[in-house]
């Protein structure tokens, strides 16, 4: 049985990746986070593994660090079209929410 102190480290940070996406699969996220974070602490070149971080950093309802986590990505793999596309959608849905906010706010101002 291979350990982590015998084995490269990109082989264990992509065992690390597999538990995170099982984990976040099973709607475990705490369990995600943590080995998705070791996994990069591993190898942070995986900018598979930064979206998937970011996947789960939405998914406990934060999106400031879901969207350092989809920019890290590209930041290591430019070509990552997950992350691309994550952060563009989150990104629009981020502005959307300040829009609705200041209209909210607007509306409630009295003149």
């Amino acid at each position: 049985m291979q350990t982590e102190g015998n084995s490269s480290r990109a082989e264990v940070a992509r065992k690390y990746h597999r538990l995170g996406v099982e984990a976040l699969e099973a709607q475990r996220y705490e369990d995600a986070v943590q080995a998705l974070r070791r996994a990069v602490e591993l190898d942070p070149s995986l900018g598979d593994v930064w979206n998937d971080l970011g996947v789960v950093m939405e998914a406990l309802g934060n999106p400031r660090e879901a969207v350092q986590c989809y920019r890290r990505a590209l930041s290591v793999q430019p070509a990552q079209a997950d992350a691309r596309s994550n952060l563009g959608l989150l990104m629009l849905q981020l502005n959307l929410a300040g829009i609705l906010q200041r209209q909210a706010f607007r509306s409630s101002v009295v003149y």
